[in-house]
């Protein structure tokens, strides 16, 4: 009898339940953005139509994607001492939540810009993102915490994010007791890029490197992505330039070298063109990308990254081919979007 009981309970139990989607089971997509920073010049512009504008056009495209990722280019808070350099960022904590509303789980933190102010700005932005529940990595109140990766969990699958910065000013960067960024250095970065790999099924690394309006990478670029890789990274982002990069596939690992400028305060006429980037892996390889073109000419879009079709669109996707030429890679260029999957050149 207490059997059959049993039964009944477990079959009305299952009725109750929803039933489990097993469709997305291994499967992650992991769409990228450049560089983010809700200040600069676009600061009058978000006092006027609010911290959610940047985001008005893309944030379709960052919800759908399991896990959005950017690099916060600037900390938030509202005091702090100014560091002595041309350019530095100070955004106001109200315009944190329009990164959670936009669909961002998960910002790079080790850049140029993010101990600005110090160590309190620093330790405001850490806080404020924790509670809106966007992950980070990069920066910390040490080294070993900036060190330390964010851990995402999706489909039945972690992935870990690292991030580092390879660019001045190097006071910013953390040390044993000092807060700031991690440190780009190759021996660490294949160090942690191992211990993570202990940790989850993926691996993506962010760097910020390069020299600002290049588009192309430096040696040291391409040697560190490859370090990244060969210790066991899936995916390699980069940032600073304020352009794009060309992508590389590198062992069956796609490699970013700039995603240029997302919603960033810049009024210059050299920083243009950008791409949300969108890489599905399946049980753990990398299956498919896409690029999904975009305008960020702020004289154009008012600081709202727009996404770009027709000959617009395509004009931009064959000038990434052409900067990605000499690193073997290449998109089937769409109307809207490039695209590549295995099987495809390279």
């Amino acid at each position: 009898m207490r059997s059959i009981i049993s039964a009944v309970l477990f079959a009305l139990l299952a009725q109750a339940l929803p039933a489990q989607d097993t469709s997305r089971a291994g499967r992650v997509t992991i769409a990228a953005v450049g560089d983010v920073m809700l200040g600069g010049s676009m600061a009058a512009t978000v006092r006027q139509l609010g911290a959610d504008h940047p985001f008005g056009l893309t944030r379709g495209i960052l919800s759908a994607a399991d896990i959005a990722v950017g690099n916060l280019e600037a900390p938030f808070g509202t005091r702090g001492k100014p560091f002595k350099k041309r350019f530095t960022f100070l955004v106001p904590p109200g315009h944190a939540a329009a990164l959670a509303r936009a669909g961002f789980d998960v910002m790079a933190l080790a850049n140029n810009h993010m101990m600005d102010y110090g160590p309190e700005p620093l330790a405001a932005t850490l806080a404020l993102l924790d509670s809106l529940g966007i992950a980070h990595s990069g920066a910390g109140p040490d080294a070993a915490r900036a060190r330390a990766p964010a851990l995402l969990e999706r489909n039945g699958r972690t992935i870990a994010f690292l991030s580092y910065s390879r660019v001045h000013p190097l006071q910013f960067w953390a040390g044993r007791r000092k807060p700031g960024t991690a440190a780009a250095e190759d021996a660490m970065v294949a160090a942690d890029v191992r211990a993570a790999k202990q940790r989850a099924d993926l691996v993506v690394v962010s760097v910020h490197w390069g020299a600002e309006l290049m588009d192309r990478p430096k040696d040291y670029q391409v040697r560190l992505a490859h370090a990244a890789i060969d210790a066991g990274a899936d995916l390699v982002l980069g940032h600073h330039p304020h352009v794009l990069q060309g992508l590389e596939l590198y062992k069956g690992r796609l490699i970013a070298y700039s995603l240029g400028n997302f919603a960033f305060g810049s009024g210059s006429r050299r920083c243009t063109e950008s791409i949300i980037l969108q890489a599905e892996f399946v049980n753990g390889e990398l299956g498919m990308v896409k690029a999904v073109p975009l305008c960020v000419d702020n004289h154009r879009v008012n600081y709202q990254p727009a996404p770009l079709a027709g000959a617009e669109g395509r004009a931009v996707l064959e000038r990434l081919n052409a900067i990605s030429r000499h690193l073997g890679f290449s998109l089937a260029v769409g109307d809207s979007a490039g695209s590549w999957a295995p099987g495809e050149n390279p």
